[in-house]
């Protein structure tokens, strides 16, 4: 029988790892373009590509400790799956663990905030193209338009760093922060739920997304964003919107996978 895909081909068990890693890939309310379906698992084979060591944070991710869940079933009612989600999260963070959760679309940060909620309060770090703070897009009050809007109003503190497309009326929200004054406006008091939507990234350095704006962050950028985090606790994230149909190259899926061997690297190694 072969083996399921696994991030960096861990194999770690769950009793013996630090970061956890689990897959939803939801796609139900793309609005434009989708694919993201097929995100969790082109980040697990790219990995093969990549190196367990960061030099960024001279850090060996063997010593860090990762096991992969593999993904949870997406061919259920979207309740369900968030629900199941949300329970999955919350006994990692019991555990005592780090949750890493591979979208799908950027709907599955809420039920992932809950869960985190549950632990006390928190605050959300974004970082996403777009505000997602619609409180309803094509009639849903829970999509990826409005999925920022929606983990705001669990978490104590919502902060948006690399936001370039608004329909408007979020232009007035307090959320947006620059590359510079990101940290000033976190909390020091609150743990952070860190939430990366690809889209983020220059569709340069990251085209395999459902909605690419120009004008993203650079890779140099977001390693900044990393170093000013290790300043907090970070309870987990969770990375989404990898589309690896629009980006043939698969340079993408890498570029995902090298994001989470860093992103745990800074903040857990």
């Amino acid at each position: 029988m072969p083996q399921r895909l696994s991030f960096l081909g861990t194999n770690l068990a769950y009793s013996s790892a630090r970061v956890v890693i689990l897959g939803v890939p939801l796609e139900r309310t793309t609005s434009w373009r989708g694919g993201q379906a097929q995100g969790p698992n082109a980040i697990r084979s790219a990995s093969d590509s990549i190196e367990f060591f960061s030099h960024h944070f001279r850090k060996d991710l063997r010593d860090i400790g990762i096991a992969d869940l593999g993904d949870l079933d997406p061919y259920r009612a979207f309740e369900e799956i968030l629900a199941e989600e949300e329970a999955e999260v919350e006994k990692i963070l019991r555990d005592g663990k780090v949750p890493v959760v591979l979208g799908g679309e950027h709907t599955v940060v809420v039920p992932a905030v809950r869960a985190a909620r549950k632990f006390g309060p928190l605050q959300v770090l974004a970082l996403d193209a777009h505000s997602d703070l619609r409180d309803e897009y094509l009639g849903l009050k829970l999509c990826h338009a409005s999925a920022l809007r929606r983990a705001g109003e669990v978490a104590e503190n919502l902060v948006i760093v690399g936001a370039r497309s608004f329909f408007g009326p979020d232009l007035d929200e307090p959320f947006f922060a620059s590359l510079k004054d990101f940290p000033e406006k976190l909390r020091p008091d609150l743990p952070v739920w860190l939430s990366v939507d690809l889209d983020a990234f220059d569709p340069s350095l990251c085209p395999g997304v459902t909605n690419p704006e120009p004008g993203g962050l650079s890779w140099s950028e977001f390693i900044q964003i990393l170093q000013k985090l290790q300043g907090f606790r970070v309870l987990g994230m969770d990375l989404v919107e990898l589309a690896p149909i629009w980006d043939p190259s698969g340079v993408s899926a890498v570029c995902a996978a090298k994001i989470l061997v860093e992103s745990i690297a800074a903040l857990w190694g």
